[in-house]
Order: C-alpha cells, then structure tokens, then sequence
C-alpha cells in the first residue's frame, strides 16, 4: 500500500501517486482516471483504460456468474401472486425464528 499527501497546484489540489504504484497499476499521465469518493475520507480511483483481454475474461466471469445464478432461479409458480410468496417466505422465516 502506497501513501500520498494532497499538494496544491495553482487553485486545485493534486495527489502524486508514486513511481511504483504507477508502475504496478500500469498507467501513465495519459491513462483517463475515474476519482470517486464513496463516503467520508475515502477516495477510490479507477483506470478507465483496460486490455481487450482483460475485458474478455471479465465478460466470460460475469456471464459465468449470470449462468448459475439461472440455474438457482426456480421457475414462478402457476396461479401463485407475489403477495403469496412474500406472505409464504414471511411465515417460514417467523417459524424459523420460533425454534429459536
């Protein structure tokens, strides 16, 4: 893990990421960056920038991903609403919590 300070540069502030966490993240001052802050004092920054392979076997793993969550997926029960099955899940889990 690499540590930086902000610096200021004219009106803005700029943080300088250090020559090897560039070279481990593998970009450059042309690489496009995405700077996000989730909550309070966290600050995540993204490289816009992927290899074509890299973006191939994230597609294969989310599309494996997809497929077995298909395969959990139970088909919808004929003449059920979703009112009965959110009423049905509800009492299952009051029983589950009674044997408790």
């Amino acid at each position: 893990m690499a540590t930086a300070t902000l610096t200021k540069v004219g009106n803005s502030m700029a943080v300088l990421l250090p020559k090897a966490l560039r070279q481990e993240a593998d970009i450059d001052q042309e690489t496009p960056l995405r700077i996000a802050s989730p909550r309070k004092g966290v600050v995540v920054i993204t490289s816009l920038l992927q290899e074509d392979d890299d973006r191939r076997a994230q597609l294969k793993r989310a599309e494996a991903r997809i497929a077995a969550r298909r395969k959990k997926i139970k088909p919808w029960p004929d003449g059920i609403t979703a009112e009965d099955l959110i009423a049905e899940a509800k009492e299952e889990r009051y029983r589950e919590f009674l044997a408790l």
